[in-house]
C-alpha cells in the first residue's frame, strides 16, 4: 500500500465529493476551505503547502466556474488535507492514492470523482511512478 501520511485526529477533513463538481482539483479544495469553512487564503496556503497567490488564482477561478458553495448535508468519504499538502503529489494524485490506499477500486474511485475510469488508472499509474522515485 502507498500510506501517503497518517491523518491527524484534528486534522481538517475535505468530502470527497467537492472533487466532483466540475472544478479542477485545487479549485475545489481552495474553494471547500475558504467558503464552507472560512479560512483565509493564508491559513489555506499553509494547509494545502501552496503559495498564497496560487490560492487566490484557484479560489477566484472556482467562484467563477461555480456561484454557490459546497451544499454539505452528508459529508460522505473524507480525505485529509495533509494528503493534499504532500507536493510529491498533484492534488488530484494525492486523492487517488489515497483513495487506493482504503481498499477502492478504480471504477468506485471514478465515480466518486465524476471521472473515467481510464483517467482514475493514468492519475494512479503515474502517481506510483512518482511514488518510487
Amino acid at each position: 500500500k502507498l500510506l501517503l501520511q497518517k491523518p491527524v485526529s484534528e486534522e481538517i477533513l475535505i468530502p470527497v465529493f467537492v472533487f466532483s463538481k466540475g472544478l479542477g482539483a485545487l479549485e475545489a479544495v481552495c474553494k471547500y476551505l475558504k467558503e464552507n469553512l472560512g479560512f483565509s487564503y493564508t491559513k489555506i496556503a499553509s494547509l494545502i503547502n501552496r503559495d498564497q497567490r496560487t490560492v487566490w488564482v484557484s479560489y477566484s477561478n472556482a467562484s467563477k466556474k461555480m456561484e454557490s458553495c459546497f451544499d454539505i448535508k452528508k459529508p460522505g468519504i473524507l480525505i485529509p488535507v495533509s494528503v493534499i499538502a504532500n507536493r510529491k503529489f498533484s492534488v488530484l494524485e494525492g486523492v487517488v492514492l489515497y483513495l487506493k490506499d482504503k481498499d477502492m477500486s478504480h471504477a468506485k474511485i471514478a465515480s466518486l470523482l465524476n471521472r473515467s475510469r481510464q483517467n482514475i488508472l493514468a492519475i494512479h499509474w503515474r502517481a506510483r511512478k512518482k511514488y518510487a522515485k
